[in-house]
């Protein structure tokens, strides 16, 4: 003679059995949580977001600030950033006839950058740095140097002055950190050069 067991003891045995396997199920891991630089390291390295500031001070007086981000990977190819602007340059010479004519030529100036990195473990990152700016001074008319005060970007040919400085860089920075690199006086206008480089972990 065949038992029958009720629906609801089989039902309840069902339910029992269900949630011992949930229970033997292992916990999943938290892929929500940022894991720390050493382990966001891709195959070909680490991506790091490198800003650059370069500013001009006169005295305690901020002139100018240009920000520049770009990404650079550990152990790989270098960053290249080529940023300006072509300035229109008068330049004046004599024919056979002693008659001058004046044509225009142009002379880029703006800022160049290349960067390249080290990973060099322990969270630390080594940058290495070139950077190259030039800017034309705003033309004035008088005697170079005369007056009071005197005349900065002036002289008896009337052409512009421009400047220029360039500098290689190698600091050693942390996920986060900013340093500032240089600081330099422009020898003709009395202002003060600074370069702050920040570098951060791309996750």
């Amino acid at each position: 003679m065949i038992r029958r067991i009720p629906l609801s003891l089989a039902a309840a045995a069902l339910i029992v059995a269900s949630g011992l396997a949930f229970a033997q199920e292992p916990p999943k891991p938290d892929t929500g949580s940022k894991a720390p630089a050493a382990d966001r390291r891709g195959p070909n390295g680490v991506n790091l977001r490198v800003q650059l500031v370069i500013s001009r001070y006169q005295g305690d007086k901020k002139l100018a600030s240009l920000p520049y981000t770009f990404v650079v990977t550990t152990g790989g190819t270098r960053a290249r950033m080529r940023m300006g602007i072509d300035t229109p340059v008068p330049v004046t010479s004599a024919s056979e006839g002693g008659k001058e004519t004046t044509s225009i030529q142009y002379r880029t100036v703006g800022t160049n950058i290349d960067c390249q990195a080290i990973d060099r473990g322990e969270g630390r990152y080594q940058l290495s740095i070139g950077v190259e700016n030039s800017s034309a001074l705003p033309f004035e008319k008088g005697p170079s140097g005369g007056g009071n005060p005197p005349v900065v970007n002036a002289n008896p040919m009337g052409v512009p002055l421009f400047r220029r400085f360039d500098t290689n860089l190698e600091p050693w920075l942390r996920d986060g950190q900013s340093i500032q690199t240089i600081a330099s006086t422009d020898p003709v206008t009395g202002e003060v050069v600074k370069i702050d480089v920040t570098v951060s972990v791309i996750p």
